[in-house]
């Protein structure tokens, strides 16, 4: 066997697509190999965990860890894809809002990690009498998102080391019981992602900033004689959500 056909073979070995060793002492790499797989979606997936027990979600890591086949040398990148992969195993029979927690997970853990934007306190002084012709400024390194499920509820819950004393853990059960979801606003307070529950309506919003419309497009011409809107765009400002203000047109 050549170098080229060795190595192959070896890699081949370690994700599972060969139960043939290439040496006597091949299964310590392998494990040692699945032992840092089930570490790093451990680390981007806490609340998936917390769910499923330790023993099942490494059952679900190996899986996925056989089936994705690790690319990358960077670990924090491995499980992007595990919660779009969730659905298709069979443990989403059980926990159908498992995909979507996963999902939750996985933009905190983004936010966390990206470039997080500051606020220009000074670009809002764009904004004039012309609605119009000036904008909002969105954060990019956020993250928001509809779910069916009470995501949010479930995710604070499950931050307890006993899940089902919590008062979130309690509405999480009634809101499932009646089919009702929530939708997520991730952001970042210092260097810790947070994730908060939004209306529908303040999430149509934050798409139309996003979209880059006009904040009289988006909020009306009177907008800023609006005292809630006032409040709004403080907590969205504080929150590090709405970074500035700039001129379009």
């Amino acid at each position: 066997m050549n170098l080229s056909d060795y190595q192959a073979h070896f890699l081949q070995f370690l994700f599972g697509a060969t139960s043939e060793p290439v040496l006597p002492n091949s299964e310590v790499y392998r494990f040692g190999v699945e032992v840092k797989a089930v570490r790093a979606l451990e680390q981007s997936y806490p609340t998936v965990r917390a769910l499923v027990g330790p023993a099942d979600f490494e059952g679900l890591a190996l899986d996925y860890f056989q089936m994705i086949r690790k690319q990358s040398g960077d670990w924090s990148d491995f499980g992007w894809g595990f919660p779009s992969w969730i659905i298709s195993n069979r443990i989403s029979d059980r926990v159908p809002y498992l995909s979507d927690v996963a999902r939750l997970d996985n933009y905190i853990g983004r936010v966390e990690r990206s470039q997080y934007e500051e606020v220009n306190v000074d670009s809002f002084a764009v904004i004039g009498e012309d609605l119009a012709s000036c904008s909002l400024i969105l954060n990019k390194g956020l993250q928001f998102f509809r779910s069916m499920y009470p995501v949010v509820s479930i995710w604070e819950a499950h931050k307890s080391e006993t899940p089902k004393d919590t008062l979130s853990f309690a509405q999480a059960k009634r809101m499932i019981a009646r089919g009702r979801g929530q939708n997520a606003l991730i952001y970042r307070a210092g260097w810790k992602g947070m994730a908060e529950l939004i209306p529908e309506k303040d999430l149509l919003l934050l798409e139309s900033v996003r979209n880059q419309r006009s904040i009289a497009e988006v909020f009306g011409e009177d907008v800023l004689k609006d005292t809630s809107f006032t409040h709004w765009l403080q907590d969205m400002i504080a929150k590090g959500v709405i970074v500035g203000a700039k001129a379009i047109h």
